[in-house]
């Protein structure tokens, strides 16, 4: 009984591992600023609608509509992004339908870059979010 239930949670750990790399996949290949929670996108910005915003000093990042009634923030990051691979701790707010959500201190892996524009993800959270670093 012991080892079936040693074989499940191996099988399940597996599985979960490889649909965290499936989700990563798929959240690199989009290329628009965005907040990603579990495959949902929470806030996408359009320059038409939207604002963006960078502070080097202060290691924060910030997407909005014109109204602010919706955006999503990182803020507090640790290190400002350069490198594929680079790990950097931050707090992430962003509003939802309902409510405003806030993660703290969550790791966030730069799994991209492109130009002005980085990839970071949360394993933990299972949060993509794309920002652009505007200097």
């Amino acid at each position: 009984m012991k080892s079936r239930l040693t074989l499940l949670l191996a099988a399940l750990l597996l599985f979960s591992g490889c649909n965290d790399n499936q989700m990563i996949e798929a959240f690199s290949l989009r290329d628009q600023i965005r907040l990603e929670v579990d495959g949902v996108c929470m806030f996408a910005y359009t320059p038409e609608k939207c604002q963006l915003s960078f502070n080097r000093q202060n290691g924060q990042f910030r997407a909005h509509t014109d109204s602010m009634s919706d955006y999503f923030i990182i803020e507090d990051m640790s290190d400002i992004p350069t490198e594929e691979g680079q790990e950097i701790v931050a707090d992430i707010i962003w509003t939802t339908r309902n409510d405003i959500m806030a993660r703290k201190k969550i790791t966030l892996k730069v799994i991209r870059l492109q130009g002005d524009k980085v990839w970071l993800w949360s394993s933990y959270g299972r949060i993509g979010a794309e920002l652009r670093i505007l200097d």
